[in-house]
């Protein structure tokens, strides 16, 4: 019997270095490792200005790459996209703001989705040939860029009931955190409509909470039959001979972006300056915009220490050797429903996680379930200085439960992508 063939259509895949990559990666490995032939397209040049060449060596060598041309364009900075939209961080020269809104209009109509929407017809050739020359019926499309799903809306279109697609969301698209205030009026009909189409096209759609796959059942109840929640995960793999890094005070380590988007360290910063500790020093590997740069300079007297982006073995040795570590999320209604890609390497690292969000969270629920940590509102400075007080002085408020944390290993959310595409294929036999 021959194996199952499964085609992965990935835009953001190593050398690009950012989060992103490590959830359609892990799954092409364990893929590979339960038996099914892999073949992954993927573009020729990385998208994003972040690389990290040690994940090449991630990539099983029984996995077929194909890297594809394309008219893509490598996304900009996103810290100083996110900041111009938004009135306390945007220029505050009026030229420059005028400047900014002419380009954000230009933008916004010559990429109604993404950026990369250059490369997908590309794709789709691409695609087409292989699923005529090996016979594959599995095709797997995530997101973000959104602009992949076009693929898969062209591909059902032609091939209909030949192939089983699944549409990962990896972020909600048209529920996405402040999209309303990112893009025009005109642009967010446009992703709304097509977003839907997506929905109705796939054979199944995928999301990262049960809560994002809830707000879209909201809107859409016959997802009920076709929608599933597979999580981010953690991959022992990745922390298996790693040394814990040490550090020579007490140090809190926080490893992802700060924008308007994801999250303001300022009332933690606030906060630990009247916590009365001894020397300690917070570590932020990953970005930050220059705004939130400057405020924290503006207050902070030199425990801050941005590292910039690590490669991922040296961003888990920062995060086994931190005291406590942290997570940073948006005072936002989206972000109530949000899972950030690094809880669970944080969890799997089994050091105290300090999470910081809205009033109300998932992940609070998830560190009270696995004991792995504390939860605080973002902008209750006292709330943020009781929280850590309990981490560092009671025991007993940190006492993980690893038997919990082992469902989210990624060999366990690949077991459940490719069930879904088993149960496709008799339902269609």
């Amino acid at each position: 019997m021959s194996k199952d063939k499964l085609l992965m259509i990935v835009n953001e895949f190593p050398p690009t270095g950012a989060s992103s990559v490590q959830r359609p990666l892990k799954f092409a490995k364990y893929a590979v490792k339960a038996g099914w032939e892999v073949h992954i397209i993927a573009p020729k040049k990385p998208v994003r200005k972040v690389l990290d060449y040690s994940l090449l060596q991630e990539i099983p060598p029984e996995t077929k790459v194909y890297r594809v041309a394309g008219l893509g364009i490598k996304n900009p900075e996103e810290n100083k996209m996110v900041d111009a939209n938004f009135e306390d961080t945007a220029p505050q020269s009026k030229i420059i703001k005028a400047f900014w809104r002419f380009l954000k209009l230009i933008n916004d109509f010559l990429f109604p989705y993404d950026k990369q929407i250059g490369w997908m017809p590309f794709a789709y050739w691409k695609t087409v040939k292989l699923i005529n020359k090996y016979k594959i019926r599995n095709i797997y499309i995530t997101a973000y860029p959104y602009s992949a799903f076009l693929v898969g809306i062209a591909l059902k279109k032609k091939y209909k009931d030949s192939i089983f697609w699944i549409a990962d969301y990896r972020d909600s698209w048209q529920f996405g955190p402040l999209l309303d205030k990112m893009v025009l009026p005109f642009r967010f009909k446009k992703i709304c409509r097509t977003d839907d189409r997506v929905l109705v096209t796939c054979d199944a759609a995928v999301f990262v909470t049960p809560e994002s796959r809830n707000i879209y059942l909201h809107k859409h109840p016959w997802l009920d039959k076709k929608s599933y929640y597979i999580p981010n995960g953690y991959d022992e793999d990745d922390f298996e001979g790693v040394i814990p890094k040490k550090f020579d005070c007490l140090t809190f380590v926080y490893m992802g972006k700060l924008t308007r988007v994801y999250g303001n360290p300022i009332s933690l910063l606030e906060a630990l300056k009247e916590c009365n500790l001894p020397k300690y020093q917070v570590i932020h590997i990953g970005s930050i915009s220059a705004a939130f740069l400057q405020d924290i300079q503006r207050i902070d007297k030199g425990v801050y220490k941005f590292c910039g982006y690590k490669n991922h073995r040296e961003a888990i040795s920062y995060i086994l050797g931190a005291d406590i570590n942290l997570i940073f999320l948006n005072d936002d209604p989206i972000s109530t429903f949000s899972f950030t890609g690094k809880l669970f390497e944080l969890l799997r690292a089994g050091k105290p996680i300090l999470a910081m969000g809205p009033k109300k969270c998932i992940i609070e629920d998830l560190l009270k379930e696995t004991g792995a940590g504390k939860y605080a509102w973002i902008k209750d400075k006292d709330q943020i200085k009781m929280k850590i007080n309990e981490l560092l002085t009671d025991t007993s408020s940190f006492s993980i439960q690893t038997d919990i944390i082992k469902q989210y290993s990624r060999a366990e959310t690949c077991k459940t992508l490719l069930s879904i595409y088993e149960r496709g294929q008799i339902s269609n036999s």
